[in-house]
């Protein structure tokens, strides 16, 4: 239950730090810090876990399925709700 809690505050964090600071900055950049926030709460509440229960390579590939899949994620609601100027 945790995995997935934490799975959707990455989404969360995806979608709302890189549309709040691209007023700032280029989006790809403010994805950057996005990712950089969801992966170090990703690593602080569930890693611990997984290197118990996981071994490197099995962790790497389900965490890459996961990662890409949140990112991905946010980057279709972040777009679907994006105000397009004329």
């Amino acid at each position: 239950m945790i995995n997935a809690a934490v799975w959707l505050a990455m989404v969360i964090i995806l979608v709302v730090i890189p549309d709040t600071l691209e007023k700032w900055m280029p989006l790809t950049i403010a994805r950057v810090l996005g990712w950089a926030v969801a992966c170090g709460i990703w690593v602080v509440a569930v890693e611990g876990e997984w290197q118990r229960r996981l071994g490197p390579f099995s962790r790497f590939l389900v965490q890459v399925v996961l990662w890409v899949g949140a990112a991905t994620t946010a980057m279709w609601i972040s777009d679907q709700f994006r105000v397009t100027g004329f």
